[in-house]
This record gives C-alpha cells, structure tokens and sequence, in this order.
C-alpha cells in the first residue's frame, strides 16, 4: 500500500498544479466558443502549422501565402485513412 503521510509537497508542485488547473480553466473555455469562431482557430491554427512545418524544411513561405494556396486547394473528405 501507498504511504501518502510520506508525501512531501512543495511550494513548486503546488505552483505546478494550480498552472495545470488554469490551463485546464481556460481549454474548456473553448468549448462555449461559438462554432464559427472555433473555426477560424482551427483555420488559423492549421496554417501557422504548415507555415512552421514547411519554415523548418527551408521553404520561404509566408503564412498569407500559404493562407492564399490553402484557399484554392480543393478539398474533399476520405472515407478512409487508406484513400
């Protein structure tokens, strides 16, 4: 069996604990986001994302641009992962 009397809690995992509980405050927030502001997040999200990703692999695109190719790209849902 588990001693908790044993347990020693500091000032920093007390700190710790209470970051956790605001983040966990603040991600519920979004779930009474109406829905078309959760989707410009997503939106925003997704190409600060590949602006990152394709930053790191030495492309030189800004995120208006790849704001501006994600725009034409035409886009269809895949029943499945193996299409």
């Amino acid at each position: 069996m588990f001693d908790i009397s044993k347990i020693v809690i500091t000032p920093e995992m007390l700190k710790l604990v209470a970051e956790i509980d605001e983040f966990k405050g603040a991600w519920q927030l979004f779930g009474n986001l109406a829905p078309e502001r959760l989707q410009m997040l997503k939106k925003i999200a997704t190409i600060e994302s590949i602006g990152s990703s394709t930053r790191i692999e030495g492309a030189k695109l800004s995120d208006r641009e790849i704001e501006q190719l994600l725009s034409k790209l035409d886009t269809r849902s895949f029943r499945s992962l193996d299409e």
